[in-house]
């Protein structure tokens, strides 16, 4: 027999919803250590608005992510209303999509993206200088744009592009919180999309615009993503609009570029705060690398830069929540959910639930030294089920090659102390993240 869904009595949850739209990481933290290994599901009712449930089991959560059937992808916010990219589509177009796509990131193609994030991290390293400060997150940015860019529409992006995108998303994360505002709010009440916002999706959209057209340009344009997509819509059993084209454009230049980006910023963050672990990175890219840039073969000799990647995706996913909404009237583990009821997947709260994880605040990159497995439940960070983030291996890629191809030339400091973290559509810094970068002496030959 199926009940409903637990909806804790009084404080913490109900007395102190509006702890959630202050601090909403530290509010589903609490949330997991307080309830979770109690109740696989709570629901929270706020004084206004839809009530939602937080999925606290791990193993719920795969379960849910792999129902596609039951469970589908909610459009939150403005920007997800509006795109229909394989990021934010769902049912036949999604499947259509990812078909389409996914020759682009298997096999042969993967070392050669490794080949262009190594080309692009030598020439951005190379214009460094000895001494310096640099806006950290903003350059890791660039490189991260320039490799999407290169790697999946062959061609490069203009510095003025770069910084375009950048400042373009930051404008959109000030503006749109949907995991929580959404939720919270009536669908009355909601503000529509600001003037800046749509200023800002303006200039994301000229800029993949430019891309597309660019394509369509050429005699025999290059084989690569957005060929893939122009193909399939000559195909009479796929449904592709040129709308659709332009959004899956934009989807995978912001969303492939942002994430991998912010998870490369906290990981010098990270190990800005424990030198010992940044030497040891350094002291592995110097062995295995030996000066020269890293190379799609040396990924696997890199293990502890892999095992820092690791352990920052944990303690700072850039995907920090994932939503799901229910089709249908159904059960899951034994209670009862209502069609429309939203489901959330906190990625940080359950990166850091104590009853999983030892010492889950600190930063331990040997923990996945057998300690913990990758295929852990409580570790989702590229998602999971047939939906899982399609660009991941590139993305790991990058952060490895970044952190260490940058620590056998460079030493980098991040100047703050303490990252203040915005939980908007990704997880950002809310201010310029500044590093010191300082080059290292070239070894001596023996």
């Amino acid at each position: 027999m199926s009940e409903r869904v637990h909806t804790p009595p009084g404080p913490p949850v109900v007395g102190n919803v509006p702890k959630l739209t202050d601090d909403p990481l530290r509010f589903f933290v609490g949330l997991q250590e307080a309830y979770g290994g109690r109740y696989p599901l709570v629901r929270l009712d706020p004084p206004v608005g839809q009530s939602f449930v937080v999925v606290l089991d791990a193993e719920l959560v795969h379960d849910v992510l792999g129902d596609r059937d039951r469970f589908a992808r909610p459009a939150l916010g403005p920007e997800e209303q509006r795109r229909q990219g394989l990021l934010s589509s769902d049912g036949v177009l999604w499947e259509q999509q990812r078909s389409v796509l996914q020759p682009e990131f298997v096999g042969g193609k993967l070392s050669e993206y490794a080949d262009i994030t190594a080309d692009t991290l030598s020439e951005t390293v190379g214009d460094w200088p000895a001494e310096g400060r640099l806006d950290l997150h903003e350059e890791l940015s660039t490189v991260t744009m320039r490799v999407i860019t290169r790697s999946l529409f062959s061609r490069d992006t203009e510095p003025a592009q770069a910084r375009a995108v950048h400042e373009a998303l930051g404008q959109l994360s000030d503006e749109v919180e949907p995991s929580v505002t959404d939720v919270l709010l009536p669908e009355s009440l909601q503000p529509g999309p600001s003037e800046t916002f749509q200023e800002a999706d303006a200039v994301i959209d000229g800029v993949a615009s430019e891309f597309v057209e660019w394509h369509r340009e050429q005699a025999n344009p290059p084989a690569d993503m957005i060929t893939a997509l122009m193909d399939a819509q000559d195909d009479p059993e796929v449904e592709l609009s040129e709308n659709e084209l332009v959004d899956e454009a934009v989807l995978f230049l912001t969303g492939g570029q942002e994430t991998t980006a912010l998870t490369i910023t906290y990981a010098f963050y990270w190990l800005s705060n424990h030198p010992e672990m940044r030497e040891r990175v350094a002291a592995e890219a110097a062995a295995v690398l030996d000066g020269t840039e890293p190379a799609w073969e040396d990924l696997s000799e890199l293990t502890y830069t892999e095992r820092v990647v690791r352990e920052t995706l944990r303690l700072t996913p850039a995907v920090w929540n994932v939503t799901r909404e229910v089709r249908q009237p159904t059960t899951l583990a034994g209670t009862e959910l209502d069609a429309e009821d939203l489901l959330f997947m906190p990625t940080y709260s359950h990166h850091r639930d104590s009853r999983i994880w030892s010492d889950p605040l600190s930063f331990r990159p040997d923990r996945w030294d057998g300690e913990v497995s990758r295929s852990e439940d409580a570790y989702f960070p590229f998602g999971s089920g047939p939906r899982i983030c399609i660009g991941q291996q590139i993305a790991l890629t990058e952060a490895q090659f970044t952190l260490a191809h940058v620590l056998q030339q460079y030493d980098v400091t991040v100047d703050a102390d303490e990252l203040d973290l915005q939980p908007s559509v990704t997880l950002r810094p809310t201010d310029p993240v500044y590093a010191t970068i300082t080059e290292r002496p070239t070894p001596v030959p023996e």
